[in-house]
C-alpha cells in the first residue's frame, strides 16, 4: 500500500533528521525534572508536560516538514504521482503521532510505572497529536517562513490552551468544554482517576468532531496549496 510506504519514508526521514534523538533528550530532561520535584506535584506536572509538549510536537514538526518540502520543490513531484492528499496527511499524522505516543508512554512508564490507567492516557495523546498535527498543516500551507508559522502558532496555542486555567482550578467556564483540549485534559486526568462513561463519550465525541473539521480543512487547504505551487 502506498500509505505504508509513505509512512515508512516519513519515519526514516524523521530519524535521519534527528527527531527521535531530540525527543529522547527532551524526555530524559523531563524525567530528571519529575524525579526532582516533590511527589505531591508529580501527577499534575507530568500531565502538564505531556499535554504541552510531546502531545503537540506534531503541530510544530509538521510545520517545519511542509515548509522544508516546499522549499525542496517536493510538491511538484508529489502532485503528478498517484499519491493522494489523504495518504499524505494520514502518513504525516501517523508518523508524528507515533513519536508523540512513544515519548509520552516512555515518560509515564518511567515516572508512574504501572500506577496509571493506560487506555485514557493513550487515547488522550493520540487524539491530541492527531488534532494538533492537522492544525499545523493548515497553518504551514498558509505561511512563507518559519517565523510567520511560529507567530501564528503562538496565537493558536493561547486559544487551545485555555482549558489549562480550568485544569489548575483558577477559573471554570462551560465554554472550555467546546474546545478539544478540555476533552483531552479530562482523558489525561483519567490516567489517575476513574472516568465515567459520559466523560469518555463527551471527550471522544468532541475530539473526533474537531479532528474531522480540521482534517477536512487541511485537505481543502492542501489541495489549494498544491494547485498554487504546481501551476503558478
Amino acid at each position: 500500500m502506498r500509505v505504508l510506504e509513505l509512512l515508512k519514508m516519513d519515519v526514516q526521514f524523521q530519524l535521519r533528521h534527528g527527531f527521535y534523538y531530540a525527543y529522547a533528550l527532551v524526555t530524559a530532561f523531563y524525567i530528571c525534572l519529575l524525579l526532582l520535584i516533590p511527589e505531591a506535584f508529580v501527577q499534575t506536572t507530568s500531565v502538564l508536560i505531556v499535554f504541552t509538549d510531546p502531545s503537540v510536537l506534531g503541530f510544530f514538526f509538521v510545520g517545519g516538514l511542509v515548509l522544508l518540502e516546499r522549499d525542496q520543490s517536493i510538491f511538484s513531484t508529489l502532485y503528478v504521482t498517484p499519491l493522494r492528499i489523504h495518504e499524505y496527511l494520514i502518513s504525516k499524522v501517523s508518523s508524528l503521532t507515533f513519536l508523540a505516543t512513544a515519548t509520552s508512554m516512555f515518560l509515564f512508564l518511567v515516572i508512574h510505572q504501572a500506577s496509571f490507567h493506560v487506555v485514557p492516557f493513550l487515547l488522550a495523546v493520540i487524539l491530541c497529536s492527531t488534532f494538533f498535527t492537522l492544525l499545523g498543516v493548515n497553518v504551514a500551507v498558509r505561511v512563507q517562513t518559519v517565523n510567520t508559522f511560529l507567530y501564528i502558532s503562538a496565537a493558536l496555542v493561547v486559544v487551545f490552551y485555555l482549558p489549562l486555567i480550568n485544569y489548575f482550578h483558577l477559573y471554570e467556564s462551560p465554554l472550555f468544554y467546546i474546545l478539544p483540549t478540555q476533552a483531552i485534559l479530562l482523558l489525561m486526568e483519567g490516567a489517575f482517576v476513574q472516568l465515567s462513561l459520559s466523560t469518555y463519550v463527551y471527550a471522544v465525541v468532541v475530539s473526533i468532531v474537531w479532528i474531522s473539521v480540521v482534517y477536512a480543512w487541511a485537505y481543502q487547504s492542501f489541495q489549494q496549496f498544491l494547485k498554487e505551487k504546481c501551476f503558478t
